[in-house]
């Protein structure tokens, strides 16, 4: 899946992810901060960088509105990893360790929007 072709088509942007391209392209500045601040401390796999980090172009998902795209349509539809990952052209473990971490940078990306729902506890 690629956002770029995908945005030329509105109504199945809408459908994967449940965003139009204006909403999606709100998200994406602040996902993309969220990604770059964790991704300069940490790997994918959650460990301390010992390095420093740099965007290789041969990543499985190596732009930052994929890597929005992914998880939002992974959320939206849930669909087996398995599935996921043969529609994004990687194995189903990496497609997993995506799963375990991009939600979590959603989440901080709506959170600093003020997206996130009000919830009394």
């Amino acid at each position: 899946m690629k956002y770029d072709r995908i945005r030329k088509k509105p109504t199945q942007l809408l459908s994967l992810t449940g965003f139009d391209v204006t909403e999606f392209e709100t998200f994406l500045p602040t996902f993309k901060h969220h990604w770059e601040k964790y991704h300069s401390h940490f790997t994918l796999s959650g460990k301390i960088r010992e390095r420093i980090t740099y965007n290789r172009k041969t990543g499985k998902i190596p732009l930052i509105e994929d890597k929005l795209l992914f998880i939002l349509s992974y959320l939206k539809n849930n669909p087996l990893q398995e599935y996921h990952g043969a529609a994004c052209n990687m194995s189903q473990p990496q497609c997993n360790k995506r799963i375990c971490l991009l939600p979590d940078i959603l989440c901080r990306t709506l959170k600093t929007l003020g997206e996130l729902p009000d919830r009394n506890h």
